[in-house]
Order: structure tokens, then C-alpha cells, then sequence
């Protein structure tokens, strides 16, 4: 109670208008605690409204079935796709009698940098293959434009559990450390992506350590993100809802709008989204017999430059190849490790690789490999195996290439296919 200036008859000092008296917030005191009851019930209108979301959003998305069929990463930032495309094979692995399960893993040759129709990439040859034989293959084409071998090794700890079968394309020139400009993986983000738990060792062999020398944190763990994938619509298109939102991660599209607006850009904003060059991708898919003589010779030229070496036992992509084959021989999984094709007729005719040296670095893999109970399929020493008309430029095929190289491929592993143990 105040009198008509405001100022309290007990104590004399003036309280503020806006003030209630003393007996309205009395009024207004409860003796009611936040219990049990009423948090249990928040907790289900949250869920029931996280439900009610995920059905209604549930039809603006591809199904998981829509990755089942040909289905191949991005060109441009395919790690935003990542997440999701393993999130459909997770489901495609608890299938009961499923097919089996071909997992490849590659660069630019398996991806099909210079295939038109991913029909044709080597994985979906391979399984029209086994289909024709009478083998039911479910492949699934985890290759991208540049991948090194610990990409290869990220990306195997987070799917060999899903796989049957695990096709790894090894890349001759990225043995060479100049060609790799001393990089072993090509997308560092993996690791987060995936969910993918890294050991201080590890991250240091893959380059990836943190400022304090310590191994990165997951976002999550492997199996947390496949139990959410599975389940949760909202959780398993994050990063397609970050694409068709933001254009990719969301901070990342903002920095790169600040630094738009401002003029200036920073490292972090440059390596935010791993991209590679793409200027060969619209030129019609030509073979590289139809290539006018200029640009058949500026091909040759840029694959001479790390054309000529010898593997370092102690390469760290060596030494990542045998962490690799150990981890797939741990999970008790069938494997095979290939030689992307290349061009042996110009190879051959140029003298861009030296037949002796090219043996001595083949053997040095398939030792590796071997050692672990694994074969490497090699066709590079055969010039009849694809003629210079299946390929694009030295080391990527055309469409007939791609079919023909899946089709040789599943000729060589039909009988390891269908063996019962690995």
C-alpha cells in the first residue's frame, strides 16, 4: 500500500508504479513444485511433436530405397551427402537375406570422373555382372574425386560392418608423395561426418591431430548416428537439409557470407567445403582417341609429372594400405584391393611409366595386402585388357570402359564371391 505519491506508509520510501503491492504478489505465491509428473509430460508433447515433424517432412525427402539403385556421391562437396548415403546402408544391411552387400571404396576411377551414366561406374558393372551370373549383388559406390587411401581407411572403419564384401581401387600416381603434395586424406571432415572415433596414432597417420596433438572428437558415435539415421527423418537428412537451406554447413555458409559482404576471406572459410576442379566435366565424355592433338598432349603432360617413381616402403600411404587390410581382416571380411585401369596402349607408346619400376611398385602392394590374406587384382600389365578406346584420358575409362573394367573385375572374383568364409 503507498499513499498518492507512490511512498509506503511503513517505511517511507518511494516504490516504483510499475511496482505490484505487497498483498498482490502474495496472491501470487504457489507452494506447486516442477515435479516428476509434469516433466514426464513435457517430455512426451516434445516427442509426440518431434513425431508429428519427422511424418510430416518424411514425403520432401528421398527414401533410403532412392540410394539403392546407381546411386553415386556429389561431384561437388560430396561428403554433405555422406551422412545420409551411409545412413541407407545401414537400413540396406539389416534387411534379412538381403543380397550381398559390395561396398567400394575408390577416387575418381571407381567414382566415374569421366563416366556419363553411373550404370556404368565399376561398381554397378560389377553387380549387373554378378546379376547376369546368377549372383545377387546389392553394390553401393562410396568413391569420390581424389581420395587417398586414409579416406579409404575412415571411411571402411565406419561401413565394413554393413558390407559383405569390401572393393578398395587402389590409385597408382597417389603413391607418390609429390602427387599427394604430402596429404593422406583428401576430405578431414570424414572422421565428424561419419562418426568415426580416432586414436591420437591414428589421427597423427592421417594428419588429422587437433592444435593440442590430440585425436578429433567424433559428432557422434557410429553406432548412436546409425540407430538415429534409422529412425529419426531429422536427424538422417541434416546435411541435405543444411544443402537445400544453406548451401552446405550453416556456419559455413555464414563466415563465407561475411566474408562476401566484406571483401576478405579467410583459410577457414576457403577449406570449409572440399571442392575439386571440374573442367573436363561437360566436354561430351569424349574417349581420348577423339581428342583433338592438342589436348591429348596437355594430357600427357600433366600425368608425366608424377609418372615416374619408386614406393617407399615407409610411405604413409603404404603404411595406411596396411592399417587398412588389417582392419578388414579383423572384422573377418571379404575384400579385394584393384589397381585403377589405365591406358596402357599410350602408356606404353609414350614411355610415361617404366615397365621394371611399375612391377617393383605392384609387388610392394600386393605384398602389403597379402600379408593381410588379400589379393590385388592388377590388369595394368595387359594392354588387351581394355584397348585406348575405353578410356577418357590415361587414367579414367569411358561409359564402355567402366561396364567392360566391372564386368573383368567380377570374372576375376566370381569364385571369391560366392566362398563362405573369407
Amino acid at each position: 500500500m503507498t499513499d498518492e505519491n507512490g511512498a509506503s506508509p511503513s517505511t517511507g520510501a518511494v516504490e516504483p508504479f510499475f511496482a505490484p503491492s505487497r498483498a498482490d504478489q502474495a496472491g501470487h505465491v504457489t507452494d506447486r513444485r516442477f515435479g516428476v509428473r509434469r516433466l514426464i509430460i513435457r517430455v512426451v508433447v516434445c516427442v509426440l511433436a518431434l513425431v508429428a515433424l519427422d511424418r510430416i517432412i518424411a514425403p520432401y525427402f528421398a527414401p533410403p530405397a532412392a540410394y539403392l539403385e546407381d546411386y553415386r556421391l556429389p561431384r561437388t562437396a560430396p561428403t554433405a551427402a555422406l551422412a545420409d548415403y551411409v545412413g541407407a546402408i545401414d537400413l540396406a544391411a539389416r534387411v534379412p537375406d538381403h543380397a550381398t552387400i559390395a561396398v567400394f571404396l575408390g577416387a575418381s576411377p571407381t567414382f566415374g570422373h569421366r563416366i556419363q551414366d553411373a550404370r556404368n561406374t565399376f561398381p554397378y558393372a560389377y553387380a549387373s555382372a554378378a546379376a547376369s551370373a546368377g549372383v545377387p549383388v546389392t553394390a553401393f559406390n562410396l568413391a569420390t574425386n581424389g581420395e587417398f587411401v586414409g579416406d579409404y581407411y575412415v571411411l571402411a572403419r565406419r561401413l565394413a560392418p554393413d558390407a559383405d564384401v569390401v572393393f578398395v581401387q587402389l590409385t597408382y600416381h597417389t603413391f607418390s608423395p609429390t602427387a599427394r603434395g604430402g596429404s593422406h586424406v583428401r576430405y578431414p571432415e570424414l572422421p565428424q561426418v561419419l562418426g568415426v572415433s580416432l586414436t591420437v596414432e591414428e589421427a597423427g597417420l592421417l594428419g588429422l591431430q587437433a592444435s593440442d596433438g590430440s585425436a578429433p572428437a567424433p559428432v557422434e558415435s557410429a553406432a548412436l548416428g546409425g540407430v538415429l539415421s534409422r529412425w529419426w527423418t531429422l536427424w538422417r537428412e541434416r546435411d541435405l537439409i543444411d544443402r537445400r537451406l544453406f548451401g552446405g554447413n550453416p556456419r559455413d555458409a555464414l563466415a563465407a557470407f561475411i566474408a562476401r559482404a566484406t571483401g576478405t576471406t579467410t583459410a577457414s572459410v576457403a577449406a570449409s567445403v572440399t571442392t575439386l576442379p571440374d573442367d573436363t566435366a561437360n566436354d561430351g565424355f569424349a574417349s581420348f582417341d577423339d581428342l583433338d592433338p592438342g589436348q591429348q598432349m596437355v594430357v600427357l603432360a600433366r600425368y608425366a609429372e608424377d609418372s615416374s617413381f619408386t614406393i617407399d616402403p615407409a610411405d604413409g600411404e603404404v603404411v595406411l594400405l596396411d592399417r587398412l587390410a588389417a582392419e578388414l581382416a579383423s572384422q573377418h571380411k571379404k575384400a579385394v584391393f584393384f589397381m585403377g585401369p589405365l591406358n596402357e596402349e599410350v602408356i606404353g607408346f609414350y614411355g610415361l611409366i617404366d615397365p621394371a619400376q611399375y612391377k617393383r611398385n605392384i609387388e610392394l602392394l600386393r605384398t602389403v595386402v597379402a600379408g593381410h590374406g588379400f589379393m590385388l587384382v592388377d590388369h595394368n600389365t595387359d594392354a588387351d585388357a581394355l584397348p585406348r578406346a575405353d578410356f577418357a584420358d590415361i587414367s579414367h575409362t569411358t561409359d564402355a570402359g567402366g561396364a567392360a573394367f566391372g564386368a573383368l573385375l567380377f570374372k576375376d572374383t566370381a569364385a571369391y564371391l560366392r566362398s563362405v568364409t573369407p
